[in-house]
């Protein structure tokens, strides 16, 4: 039977199983003749809790059986009972032979044979199924109903069974249901992006429209149907839209500054050392409120306008500070690895790193308590505390033996902010009660008193029209139509939890770069020489030991210079370079 709107296909069938009793046992009449022969009776008196022959019926997963009645017109059957399994895809007719013993069943069995076709044992079960996709209902064509049974041999009631198997019949389940789609309309089915229209993944065209799909980092919102009925679009938002995108902000300024022989640093000018043997300290000062710039103050705006739409998100493993990298050329070297040291870092932070590797020192700083941060709030008041100033101090920086005069050495030093948490949200359900088929079973003739099977109920759709009333019967009736489950799920086995990885840095917005210069001391005027006379020759003076330094570069005597952004040889200017 076919419905139209939506299109389901419904079949109904009995399996009838009309066997004489003389043919199930009749392969096995030489066993029963040896135990009537001996006197023995397959059941205890009153004790016939093992079936002596059972038939199974099978049908493929997605069909339904139905209740089994059973008609017996042979005089050795006590009675049938019915045992179907929890997926009613599978029933077996237990038959119990009457409590007699194997002689007066072998004298019935005799009688009997002489009109097999009158003693009988029939078994009816209906089945049904339902489905609106022409895929499946092609499936269908191609599957099988399955009948096995077996003949469980008691030669007396306390010798355990001889089974004997049946031969296994197959029936065809179904015929032509692929007819209903044949006429049925084309239904374009459309999942799109709520904000701007584009396709989540390619529409689909069929005789019905297609489920609501489950989309990666996207929740269900709405539906809408066009005015002709032929064309369902689903609309869908982004779980996580409110979230700013992963990525930097130039936000941080770091003041750099650096002392020379225990002086205070300071961003001075022109900065002297007087030999190889000066020792520098270096200061980086960061601005703790500028991790606070960039997306993650565009974040905090958002919460504070409309703090409710970030109800169902939960935070994960936050991290939130700042690591410092200060690296040396090779002509400069941290000579005391333990003289690096961070003040200025807010309650609640601490300095997770503050080490010194080859030539570079690295200092993190995070959050103390990142399980506390478990909310967009708790963020907030956490990031909050990051004002004022935090100081890295280095010591007793110095030249090392390769450091030469006329090169410009070059030292850089890095501030990156992080904020990184992992953002979670379980999408939420409706589930909307199933309800019968949208078309009336139709009339139908008797059905041989075997009532029909109920069919599983189908998924229909958000689109489809709502269920008429319908008169009771007892006819056969089409799939149930169910709607499926709606709400920010749609579309989703299970109602999904949602992560994201945030992940805001802040960077330098004006990186510095900074060079130490060695520059020569200056060279004395050389001595003229005397003009020779006839009987006198003057020697040239000798160059002063200041003059031969200048020639080799050595570096007694001479003036080391520390200049932030040049490319002059001896001392310069000390400014910032801005990029």
């Amino acid at each position: 039977m076919c419905n139209t709107n939506p299109a389901i296909t419904t079949y109904h069938g009995t399996v009838v199983l009309n066997i004489p009793i003389t043919a199930l046992i009749g392969g096995h009449e030489a066993e029963i003749r040896a135990a009537a022969a001996q006197g023995l009776s397959p059941h205890d008196s009153g004790n016939n809790d093992n079936p002596d022959i059972t038939l199974t019926v099978s049908v493929p997963e997605g069909v339904t059986l139905g209740t089994s009645p059973t008609k017996s017109t042979s005089s050795m059957i006590a009675y049938t009972s019915f045992s179907p399994n929890a997926e009613r895809t599978q029933v077996t007719a237990n038959i119990q032979l009457r409590d007699l013993n194997w002689r007066q069943l072998l004298d019935i069995y005799d009688a009997e044979k002489a009109n097999p076709d009158q003693h009988t044992i029939k078994v009816q079960v209906p089945y049904a199924v339902g489905t609106t996709d022409p895929a499946e209902a092609t499936q269908l064509a191609s599957e099988q109903v399955t009948v096995t049974g077996t003949f469980n041999f008691f030669a007396s009631s306390t010798t355990p069974a001889q089974v004997f198997n049946f031969d296994t019949k197959t029936l065809a389940l179904a015929q032509s249901p692929t007819d209903c789609f044949a006429s049925a309309p084309k239904r374009t089915t459309r999942w799109v992006d709520e904000e701007d229209g584009h396709d989540l993944q390619p529409p689909k065209t069929g005789p019905n429209f297609f489920q609501a799909a489950g989309i990666p980092d996207y929740e269900f919102s709405t539906q809408e149907l066009s005015a002709d009925g032929l064309t369902g679009i689903y609309k869908y938002k982004k779980v996580f839209g409110s979230l700013p995108v992963n990525g930097d902000d130039p936000t941080i300024d770091t003041d750099f500054k650096v002392g020379l022989e225990g002086n205070t640093p300071t961003q001075a000018e022109k900065i002297y050392a007087e030999s190889k043997d000066s020792l520098l300290t270096i200061e980086n000062v960061v601005h703790l409120n500028d991790l606070r710039g960039g997306r993650i103050a565009k974040l905090l705006e958002k919460y504070d306008e409309t703090p409710n739409a970030f109800d169902d998100i939960a935070l994960k493993n936050a991290h939130l500070g700042f690591t410092t990298q200060i690296t040396l050329p090779e002509q400069l070297k941290f000579s005391d690895p333990s003289a690096i040291s961070v003040t200025g870092i807010p309650q609640g932070f601490s300095a997770k790193t503050v080490a010194v590797n080859g030539q570079t020192a690295t200092v993190t700083v995070d959050f103390d308590n990142p399980d506390q941060i478990t909310t967009i709030a708790a963020l907030k008041d956490a990031m909050s505390a990051l004002d004022g100033e935090a100081v890295i101090t280095i010591q007793k920086i110095a030249f090392t033996e390769s450091a030469t005069a006329d090169t410009d050495y070059q030292i850089d030093h890095l501030t990156q902010g992080v904020i990184s948490v992992d953002v979670e949200k379980q999408l939420g359900v409706i589930v909307r009660p199933g309800t019968p088929s949208p078309a009336c079973p139709p009339t139908m003739d008797d059905y041989d008193a075997v009532k029909p099977a109920e069919p599983r109920p189908v998924a229909g759709t958000v689109f489809d029209p709502p269920t008429p009333a319908c008169p009771p019967t007892d006819t056969p009736f089409s799939a149930g139509w169910t709607l499926p489950m709606t709400g920010p799920s749609a579309g989703w086995d299970e109602a999904p939890l949602m992560k994201h990885p945030l992940k805001f840095t802040t960077s330098e917005a004006h990186p510095d770069v900074t060079r130490l210069s060695i520059k020569p001391g200056p060279t004395p005027t050389p001595t003229p020489t005397p003009t020779p006379t006839p009987t006198t020759v003057t020697p040239s003076v000798p160059p002063t030991p200041a003059t031969q330094l200048a020639k080799t570069g050595a570096l007694t005597g001479d003036v080391l210079v520390l200049a932030a952004v040049t490319g002059a040889i001896g001392a310069a200017a000390m400014r910032r370079k801005r990029s």
